[in-house]
């Protein structure tokens, strides 16, 4: 097979919507879908990432059998030694199912899969805001809370596949805020469902969501702007957290919530109160792409080096 005929494919697969693409032997894509999340479980979206690969192929003008390196970011931790999935809540039945084994069944063996914000902070390195570092993270803000850490040009995935895990990081209460401790879970503190009950026991009855919240804060809605102030301090103590420990470059923030001005804007002047050095802080160049363009990167590195093997 020469370059101009090898293809790889990637997915990037969250709780409520699968993005999908064919890339070229250096990762980039040339074509692409995004579809809602197969609502029914594991084993029904292992075959719709199937599906997806055969919907792409006919678009660049293959068979599905050209795809030589596959490479899908998943909302879990994964075991680097099994490639067994943990921690994983938003999708039933994705710890109990083989989607490893799965995969190269219908693709052959050159499958990998990863965890999705690691795949965001793979992407961001490699053609995002995070392209001159060595040493960064990827902080994911939405439904739920995660990170990608990359450690001298490398991800860190620890021993066994969950570092960056953060939504349980035992910061449950600002030691400045006025609210009650709830939780000692930090993604019960800054995750979307989080916000909106802070949004509602302080007394706001005029949005439902987070995107809500969003709009009331742009027409000067002083609960809305106390509810993110709150959200900030706490985004703000896990950030300097991980930098005392890891000493990092650089922070991109993504996910829904993360990416918003509105609340990085709030962490950034938070920082050097609670911080002695400078922490640099960016939102994600590559928004919800991020993820996607990580593991088109990835396959696309992974099909580049077998070609060069095979040479």
């Amino acid at each position: 097979m020469t370059r101009e005929e090898a293809y790889c494919f990637a997915a990037d697969l969250g709780g409520t919507k699968l993005a999908a693409a064919i890339a070229d032997s250096r990762g980039g894509i040339v074509a692409e879908l995004t579809e809602p999340t197969d609502p029914r479980g594991a084993a029904y979206v292992a075959e719709q990432i199937d599906a997806c690969a055969k919907k792409l192929a006919p678009a660049v003008g293959i068979d599905v059998t050209r795809v030589r390196h596959v490479m899908v970011g998943v909302p879990g931790a994964v075991d680097p030694r099994t490639g067994h999935v943990s921690l994983t809540p938003n999708i039933a039945g994705l710890e109990d199912f083989d989607v490893l084994g799965f995969l190269r069944h219908r693709f052959g063996p050159e499958v990998a899969i990863e965890n999705d914000v690691n795949l965001a902070m793979l992407g961001e390195h490699a053609l995002g805001c995070a392209s001159r570092c060595r040493n960064a993270a990827f902080l994911s803000l939405g439904t739920g809370a995660g990170l990608g850490l990359l450690m001298d040009d490398k991800l860190f995935r620890g021993a066994n596949g969950s570092a960056g895990e953060i939504a349980d990081l035992p910061i449950g209460r600002d030691p400045v805020s006025p609210l009650p401790f709830s939780s000692g879970n930090f993604e019960l503190e800054v995750g979307s469902v989080a916000i909106v009950d802070r949004y509602r026991r302080q007394g706001g009855t005029a949005a439902d969501t987070v995107r809500g919240i969003f709009k009331l804060l742009e027409q000067g809605d002083q609960v809305a702007a106390s509810v993110l102030d709150t959200t900030a301090r706490w985004v703000a103590l896990a950030v300097v957290t991980m930098q005392s420990l890891l000493d990092l470059e650089l922070i991109v923030f993504g996910g829904s919530i993360g990416v918003r001005p509105e609340l990085y804007e709030r962490v950034r002047q938070t920082l050097p109160t609670l911080f002695s050095r400078p922490v640099a802080i960016e939102p994600s160049q590559l928004g919800d792409r991020a993820g996607l363009v990580g593991a088109a990167w990835a396959a696309g590195q992974a099909l580049s080096q077998s070609l060069k093997l095979a040479s």
